[in-house]
């Protein structure tokens, strides 16, 4: 059926003509863009029609390094407290959970605030200003073993279990207060309050202590990532996102998932995955073994396929350090780790790894993705690169370069010669800039995510929401003022700010060149209709009301696959519950909660249609 979209603006980024009144689609295609009158009569009799209603229609979102089915699936697993007010508040939420698992089983919850930096909200802004201990976790679920999370990256942290908790851990009063960089909480009488700080979070954690503790904590499941990839699907498109580079992070269990729900019919979302070689994120590389590393350059060649029209593999991704929260980042000087100490960060592979996975790409055609913190990780892979210089066409590879996080005028330059993706996060500098300073010096700061200087050298430079904030057009807002969370310090240097214009395509246009898939990025006669819809223009409006866009609806090869009713499409099939809430991206909650209010339209079957009901995170799952 062909459908005509109009009644509002439709951004195109199609540099022929990037502004159109409206747009005829057939199928899963786009068959012309234009003015109304002659989108008409290209539609022809009988066609349907979308009434934009003034909101605003553009191509959709494609977020080169989300991470979506990792979030997804350790939300999955976990008791959803991001929200909570207070103690009593998340007490209901455990005895919820508790009434519904036997006992003896594990209830781990998320911690309480914005995801991942909890930086606008955490722990601190519950009405008592502290978690609860191990007094009021052991009266809520007294036969379970209960542990309130912290996630990464921030180190120093802090979280609660209760008492049966800390029995399985083996956790008891004769433990000091201080075990390694865990700081344990005591009551007058010696015993563990069930509190405890320092180096406690959930992934990229170096501490040997909380390591030894949590192999006996439940990790997510093969059941829990193929849940993961079907919710992190649908929290893409609840963000206006179509397509995702899923290439950081990535094991063998990831990727299936993603295929599962390939061949099951169920992906909303066209996803590229590259798989990593050498896994460190979650236990800090134990095990961790040169061989195993050759096996997953090998396993990598065996899995690439990139023919599929939703689902492909293709590449190698090496990362040779880590965040700068726990100490990782892979240094040329000395600095300082979350406890003052002087390193020089922590190597988790070493150069020769580096080199045999670049001649292993080399030979084999395989694509390469290195994830590159700063000038270390850069310099040495330059020089892992330039024996096979002289053999190889590097510059027709199309390697890619992710994170760049602190990057050189001078190491731009040459990834831009060398054909080079440039791909990178505003996360760095939201969540970190303040870390940077404080811990390297405020004269990194110049490099700190140089946008500008990366798009300047002719580089294909993409974007990504990575550690976060949730949401795309948030971070399209950074992309202009390089705002640091904390401080509030803006950090728009020679080099970094950019157009909005600019930031928009490395959104959409950029990340189809990154993710070398054609007809998906811009809204063209000949491409996929993949659509966001959105209520306002993000190429025109104040940068202050970025944030607060609304994804009213988001298609995928013309197909709804997110639908807030507030638009309705003639003949359109009826979605499933889970893809009409707005709260099925519960990360991005603290972005305000008007922002996702539901609105129900006329196809809505909700009991609280009147009242514009909304649905938990629980009943997503």
């Amino acid at each position: 059926m062909r459908t005509v979209i109009h009644g509002g603006e439709i951004l195109t980024l199609d540099a022929a003509s990037p502004m159109a009144e409206a747009m005829v689609i057939d199928g899963d295609t786009i068959l012309a863009t234009g003015d109304l009158s002659s989108m008409l009569t290209v539609a022809g009799k009988g066609a349907g029609r979308l009434d934009l209603r003034g909101s605003t229609a553009m191509p959709g979102i494609i977020d080169t390094h989300p991470h979506f089915i990792h979030f997804a699936a350790v939300l999955g697993m976990c008791v959803d407290i991001l929200d909570a007010k207070n103690h009593d508040d998340i007490a209901q939420r455990i005895r919820e959970r508790a009434r519904t698992v036997a006992a003896g089983e594990w209830i781990i919850t998320t911690p309480v605030g914005e995801p991942h930096y909890f930086t606008r909200r955490s722990w601190r802004d519950l009405a008592e200003g502290c978690l609860p201990n191990r007094t009021l976790l052991d009266a809520i679920a007294p036969n379970h073993p209960v542990m309130i999370a912290a996630w990464g990256p921030r180190i120093p942290n802090v979280c609660a279990m209760n008492t049966v908790a800390m029995r399985r851990l083996g956790i008891t009063a004769s433990l000091p207060s201080r075990v390694s960089d865990v700081w344990i909480e005591k009551e007058p009488d010696g015993e563990p309050s069930g509190i405890f700080r320092g180096s406690v979070t959930s992934y990229y954690n170096p501490d040997p202590f909380w390591l030894s503790l949590t192999v006996n904590i439940p990790m997510p499941t093969a059941d829990d990532w193929n849940r993961g990839a079907r919710l992190g699907q649908l929290i893409a498109n609840s963000r206006g996102v179509t397509a995702a580079y899923e290439g950081h992070v990535m094991a063998p269990e990831h990727i299936d998932a993603y295929r599962l729900m390939r061949e099951a019919g169920e992906s909303t979302l066209r996803v590229m995955s590259s798989l990593e070689a050498a896994q460190y994120g979650f236990d800090y590389g134990l095990g961790l073994s040169e061989e195993d590393c050759r096996s997953n350059f090998a396993l990598a060649l065996r899995l690439r396929s990139v023919q599929d029209d939703l689902f492909r593999i293709n590449g190698l991704t090496l990362s040779r350090g880590g965040p700068c929260w726990p100490g990782f980042l892979r240094a040329d000087k000395t600095i300082r780790d979350p406890y003052g100490r002087a390193t020089r960060g922590h190597t988790f592979v070493p150069q020769n790894i580096e080199r045999e996975a670049i001649e292993f790409c080399l030979k084999n055609d395989l694509r390469l993705n290195m994830v590159q913190g700063a000038y270390q990780d850069h310099r040495e892979f330059l020089e892992s690169l330039q024996p096979f210089l002289s053999s190889y066409d590097i510059p027709s590879k199309g390697w890619i370069m992710q994170h760049n996080i602190l990057i050189s005028p001078e190491t731009i330059r040459r990834y831009a010669e060398l054909g080079f993706h440039l791909s990178t996060s505003m996360s760095f500098t939201w969540g970190k800039g303040d870390l940077f300073a404080e811990r390297i010096g405020r004269d990194c700061l110049s490099d700190l995510i140089p946008l500008a200087r990366m798009m300047d050298s002719g580089a294909n430079v993409t974007l990504g929401s990575d550690w976060g904030p949730a949401r795309p057009f948030e971070h399209i807002a950074f992309a202009e003022t390089h705002e640091f969370a904390g401080s509030g310090h803006r950090n728009v240097q020679p080099g970094m700010a950019v157009s909005r214009l600019q930031a928009l395509k490395a959104w959409t246009s950029s990340g189809a060149t990154l993710m070398n898939w054609s007809g998906i990025g811009a809204l063209r006669a000949g491409y996929k209709a993949d659509i966001a819809v959105v209520d306002r223009n993000p190429l025109t409006c104040d940068n202050d009301a970025l944030p607060k866009i609304r994804v009213l609806k988001t298609m995928l090869n013309g197909r709804e696959v997110y639908d807030t009713g507030d638009l309705s499409l003639v003949a359109k099939v009826d979605l499933p519950e889970e893809r009409r809430s707005p709260q099925v991206d519960t990360f991005a909650r603290a972005a305000g909660p008007a922002a996702w209010k539901h609105i129900c339209g006329p196809a809505c079957s909700h009991s609280a249609r009147a009242s514009a009901g909304s649905m938990s995170s629980q009943e997503v799952q």
